[in-house]
């Protein structure tokens, strides 16, 4: 970033700069061989010249002297407006300003661990990057549509790490801190776009989680083949939902939609609570866990290490390591299980 702004400054101020230099040293010089003056006087000569003050005491003598203070006065006009121009264009257009912003935002990238990456600011992008602004977490946009970048800076100014590029190409993803990223989320406008930044991710960190949109059910294979720890596919959710108002008189996303509407549910959400090693809850049953007295979340299911989701989970079952607890409440009786799930007490 250093060599960056070094030759920036030099791409654009050296020029203008040299012809100045050049301008002085000539007219310098040439007072002193054509008019003959001390160094102190040409370069008086050359002050009052520049400044347009008009002569008094010093004055040029000679037909050539005259002649060549008109040229400097004519070359030093020109010269100095240009130099004036692309110096105040330097700073006024904000180059260099746009240089140094993105040396502090790359100090911040490369301080961040364990943050969520967002591919993509459509709908379902900024549902995802207004949910994870509001639950505190570092978040890094990455996003390549201009019109987009200039609406996002508006909105959102400088509340979290915006890249404006491609990502699906490695040197967006690596600028992204994809290698110390917790969560990828990939909701590009098409598939083969989110496969490729699945297939870069996985390559790049293979212990980062993947989740991505699948506009087709057919590639939903290809995904999984490329690593996508979770796959998210619109119409299949619909198909399921439609199927289940079709055949039942309630069902589970009339729930959420009630819990939504309703102004005393909506501080309620679902959460996915991982049992560490230094929980009292291991090797414990949940009727011996009483996780709903202690925290009065509503316990769901259970993905264990060996199975997919266990709804409703016996009363005899045990909790084993690295369980994954989906429970039901507010933020807060959520935090206090993952405390619990975290520490003994």
């Amino acid at each position: 970033m250093k060599s960056k702004v070094r030759n920036l400054i030099l791409r654009e101020l050296l020029v203008p700069l040299l012809a100045l230099s050049g301008i002085l040293i000539v007219g310098f010089l040439g007072y002193i061989i054509i008019e003959g003056l001390s160094p102190l006087q040409s370069l008086y000569m050359l002050v009052i010249t520049f400044a347009t003050i008009g002569y008094g005491d010093v004055v040029p003598i000679t037909s050539a002297g005259k002649i060549f203070t008109i040229c400097i006065v004519i070359s030093g006009f020109t010269i100095g407006l240009y130099a004036i121009g692309k110096i105040s264009a330097f700073f006024v257009e904000g180059e260099l300003l746009n240089i140094l912003k993105q040396r502090k935002m790359n100090k911040v990238l490369d301080s961040m661990h364990d943050h969520y990456i967002i591919c993509g600011y459509g709908k379902t992008g900024k549902s995802v990057l207004d949910d994870l602004l509001k639950k505190g977490l570092e978040v890094v946009l990455i996003e390549n549509n201009t019109e987009r970048s200039e609406r996002l800076k508006e909105i959102y100014g400088q509340k979290f790490i915006h890249i404006d590029g491609d990502a699906t190409t490695d040197e967006v993803l690596l600028k992204a801190g994809v290698e110390r990223a917790k969560i990828l989320i990939s909701v590009l406008s098409t598939d083969a776009e989110n496969l490729f930044v699945t297939l870069s991710a996985k390559d790049l960190n293979k212990n980062i989680k993947v989740i991505t949109r699948v506009a087709e059910t057919n590639s939903t294979e290809k995904f999984r083949k490329a690593g996508a720890n979770f796959i998210v596919s619109p119409i299949e959710i619909a198909t399921e939902r439609i199927i289940s108002i079709a055949t039942s008189s309630t069902d589970f996303f009339s729930f959420v939609e009630f819990a939504g509407a309703k102004e005393e549910m909506k501080e309620y959400k679902f959460g996915l609570v991982e049992i560490n090693k230094d929980s009292d809850l291991i090797n414990k049953t949940y009727r011996e866990a009483n996780i709903p007295n202690r925290t009065n979340l509503v316990v769901i299911g259970c993905y264990t290490s060996t199975s997919e989701l266990q709804v409703n989970p016996k009363a005899d079952n045990y909790i084993s390591l690295g369980d994954k607890l989906l429970v039901f409440g507010t933020e807060i009786q959520i935090n206090n299980l993952r405390n619990i799930a975290k520490h003994t007490k």
